[in-house]
């Protein structure tokens, strides 16, 4: 077996781990939310189960292409290695659910710009409203990206054993990328110098009125705060996101100055996704407030069960002279 044969191999298979080990986290997030708050109408917890879905299924279209591509380098031949209609569904697919994830958190930053510039009215973070626009945003996102499967962009790539659009195709590979990547940064960036600009100014006009503030008013200021620290937090996964995406736009870049198409301009780029699906499904736990409460309670739970076992294993040993 050659080093390339074996390189590939290696990436494709630490690409399928990093899908696997997201896939399981998601579906933790979700048993999570099933067993302790599926009565809740929490509207954070809601947009978590839905990025949490959006992730699950990016992760399992990313794990199919992986291991299809991994059988391909191994030599086992498949009946997906071939320009089918599964082939092609499922490259687009995967660009598909991923503008769903990054419109996902379009829509968590929109909840904490109506939550903290507009909390008077209750209608705009409502659970029935969000209810509503998450299916919406998510047949919205699926649907934004569908141009390329109906120009017949996604193509099987012969040399990657599965369905994609083509780095060569130039004008597809560049809407996707603003339509994936650029445009959900710029409106999380915009929401948070807006809800930045509104926590500053009010938190200033709060100090020069600190004898007379209300307990109301007081409370208000530490939720924006704390709305715009998840917001922060937000920025900071997309801003990792696009920047772990840095490789597949490099070698877009070397692509169109040079003509040159380097050939793990694939691998490196899904295996780049896969790093960031893990952080993205880990800190999903960490921004939502009722998950991380959760956990928390869940661990605080095991932990007197073991330190009590602890003190009645040292209770039974025998003391020992001085």
């Amino acid at each position: 077996m050659s080093v390339w044969i074996t390189a590939n191999i290696l990436l494709n298979l630490i690409t399928m781990i990093n899908s696997i080990l997201t896939i399981l986290i998601c579906l933790f997030i979700l048993i999570l939310i099933v067993k302790f708050h599926r009565k809740s109408r929490s509207v954070p917890l809601l947009l978590a189960g839905h990025t949490c879905s959006t992730l699950l299924i990016s992760a399992f279209m990313l794990a199919s292409m992986a291991t299809v591509s991994l059988f391909g380098y191994m030599g086992i031949p498949l009946e997906q290695h071939a320009n089918t209609i599964w082939c092609r569904w499922r490259g687009f697919f995967i660009h598909g659910f991923l503008c769903a994830l990054y419109d996902s958190y379009i829509l968590q930053a929109a909840y904490r710009l109506c939550r903290v510039v507009f909390y008077r009215r209750k209608h705009l973070h409502s659970f029935p409203l969000y209810s509503l626009l998450v299916p919406t945003e998510s047949l919205f996102g699926v649907v934004s990206i569908s141009p390329v499967l109906l120009r017949d962009d996604v193509i099987y790539l012969p040399n990657e054993f599965y369905c994609q659009t083509p780095f060569t195709n130039i004008p597809a590979i560049t809407y996707i990328a603003i339509r994936l990547f650029l445009l959900p940064l710029l409106f999380i960036a915009l929401v948070y110098v807006c809800l930045l600009r509104h926590v500053r100014r009010r938190n200033s006009s709060s100090t020069t009125t600190t004898t007379t503030m209300s307990n109301s008013n007081c409370r208000r200021t530490k939720q924006n705060t704390r709305d715009l620290i998840v917001i922060r937090r937000l920025l900071l996964m997309l801003g990792v996101l696009i920047l772990l995406g840095l490789p597949s736009i490099i070698f877009l870049s070397i692509l169109i100055i040079t003509g040159y198409h380097i050939p793990v301009t694939y691998r490196i780029g899904w295996l780049s996704v896969s790093f960031s699906l893990v952080f993205l499904a880990y800190m999903l736990i960490q921004l939502t407030s009722p998950l991380r409460k959760t956990v928390r309670r869940i661990f605080r739970r095991d932990s007197p069960d073991r330190n009590r076992n602890n003190l009645s294993h040292e209770q039974q040993q025998p003391l020992t002279k001085i």
